[in-house]
């Protein structure tokens, strides 16, 4: 049976459905731009989902056709000259995204329409990124005279090498879905009627994996980024973390039901224990 669990805001809205969690943004005046408050509360339902018991995969969404995200809410600037304000939105970023890369379960990005500036941001904390074909993507933050932040610097310098995410940087200029395909900055580009079902299939196949194992195999990604950053206290503590989420699965129930579902030649039922 689907079990279905929906938590709603009027703008950040949870729902958990055959062990996938889904998160949608819904500014559909600000083409989905986060606001301080939004940031606030996406990194909430964000930790929520992931101390969810029942969530093996989630989701990140935009609400309506027109955007994934279209950046952080720039109507909100001006009162950002006051230095309670700019320190209330730096705090309410860096909690959203140290929530986004700690974690534990994998997290898509579907992405549609405009993905730009925070939106980018969000896009490079997740581990897969799928587009459909009318996506914009870009980090416009050097039109604006945003020094973007570092640590999202670093995921874009990862993922399609210094020399693209300089030109991205320096520019500010719009990748269209084909050109972010080909630099690596998506993962996939499909038609537009295509996307959800696309990712609905993508979610529910990670999903249906044994769920000790996936999570093992995310730890050990993080930790062979998490080195290659040259941070040896955090490269540290990410490795140790990945051997003992590999060590789990040696001693899991799991383990057993997958090697006794292979030898009867049936899908396994994993339960991630």
């Amino acid at each position: 049976m689907t079990a279905v669990t929906v938590t709603s805001s009027p703008r950040i809205r949870t729902e958990v459905r055959d062990a996938v969690g889904t998160v949608e943004i819904s500014n559909p005046a600000r083409r989905n731009a986060l606001s301080v408050a939004m940031m606030t509360e996406l990194a909430a339902a964000l930790r929520a989902l992931d101390e969810d018991p029942d969530v093996r995969v989630v989701v990140v969404r935009g609400a309506g056709e027109q955007a994934f995200v279209s950046g952080a809410d720039i109507s909100e600037f001006p009162g950002r000259q006051d230095e309670a304000a700019r320190q209330a939105a730096d705090d309410a970023a860096t909690t959203l995204f140290t929530e986004l890369s700690a974690l534990s379960v994998p997290v898509i990005a579907r992405i549609h329409g405009y993905c730009l500036g925070a939106g980018m941001a969000l896009a490079l904390g997740a581990d897969l990124r799928y587009a459909d074909t009318r996506s914009v993507l870009a980090i416009p933050a050097a039109r604006l005279g945003v020094g973007y932040p570092l640590a999202q610097t670093a995921a874009l310098v990862q993922t399609v090498g210094p020399s693209v995410a300089s030109d991205l940087l320096f520019t500010g200029r719009r990748l269209p879905a084909a050109e972010a395909h080909a630099v690596g900055l998506v993962d996939r580009v499909v038609e537009p009627d295509e996307l959800g079902k696309v990712v609905d299939e993508l979610a529910a196949t990670i999903a249906a994996n044994a769920p000790l194992s996936v999570r093992a195999a995310k730890a050990s990604v993080q930790a062979v980024r998490r080195l290659s950053e040259g941070n040896e206290a955090a490269g540290s503590a990410a490795l140790s973390h990945a051997i003992e989420a590999v060590a789990r699965c040696r001693t899991s129930n799991d383990l057993r039901e997958g090697a006794l579902a292979f030898l009867e030649k049936r899908p396994p039922h994993f339960t991630g224990r």
